[in-house]
């Protein structure tokens, strides 16, 4: 991997090198400052196709793929910058040359056009990513009420004399919570965080001796009340 990107970036500077020989080579009779504008001009349009070799858009191993909702925002607008920069250095050569303060100005115009939509592609990712986090938070708390809950089945069916009661209750509990809708408002995060308290209370009653059955079932009629009145609040 390291040798691979050694070689992206020999290659850029390879191709970097061409294009200023290129100029001077093929432009010994322009005017120098001119030149020079060019040059740098090219170099940015160069480095706008070519900086992926060396740091990669897409990440596979980022979950989020917050990249992916900059990418139409950042071609569009390398494109457009593109397309202005080229277009303007063709016309100020062959059709129309002007001053170099005002091939300057244009140019500067251009690259802070890009560099306002690279800002608002920047802004895009960090959106989704939010959007990510904030989607994450809600199926964490839904699958870590699930995995208790799952969890509790497992002991039980370890533990001896438990009452059926108990067994199909949990084993109730958890089918309702295959129902529920991943949610962020207030009201499920407070229902959500007083089911998984319960259920490590029935949890916790499980190693009483004796055995406080009606406690327990006690607990679970509440925990599926819990699950019910979750049940009623939909994604937002």
């Amino acid at each position: 991997m390291k040798n691979k990107h050694l070689f992206s970036v020999l290659l850029i500077l390879v191709g970097e090198a061409l294009i200023i020989t290129s100029w001077i080579f093929f432009g010994s009779s322009i005017d120098s400052n001119v030149l020079t504008l060019d040059i740098i001009v090219s170099s940015i349009i160069y480095s706008l196709f070519f900086i992926d070799a060396l740091f990669p858009m897409l990440d596979f191993k980022e979950k989020s793929q917050k990249i992916v909702g900059s990418l139409g925002i950042r071609w569009f607008i390398t494109t457009i910058y593109n397309v202005l920069a080229i277009g303007a250095m063709v016309v100020f050569l062959f059709i129309k040359p002007i001053d170099i303060n005002g091939q300057i100005l244009i140019q500067a115009i251009f690259l802070f056009v890009l560099l306002i939509g690279l800002y608002s592609a920047s802004t895009s990712s960090e959106k989704v990513e939010e959007i990510f986090l904030d989607e994450s938070q809600k199926f964490n708390r839904l699958t870590i009420n699930k995995k208790t809950v799952e969890k509790l089945q497992f002991k039980l069916f370890q533990l001896k004399n438990i009452p059926p009661e108990i067994i199909s209750g949990i084993a109730d509990l958890y089918e309702e919570l295959q129902y529920i809708s991943p949610c962020n408002n207030p009201e499920s995060i407070e229902l959500e965080e007083n089911l998984l308290k319960e259920v490590k209370a029935i949890n916790d009653s499980l190693f009483e001796i004796p055995l406080n059955s009606i406690r327990i079932l006690e607990k679970i009629s509440l925990c599926q009340r819990i699950c019910h009145a979750r049940k009623l609040i939909y994604s937002n």
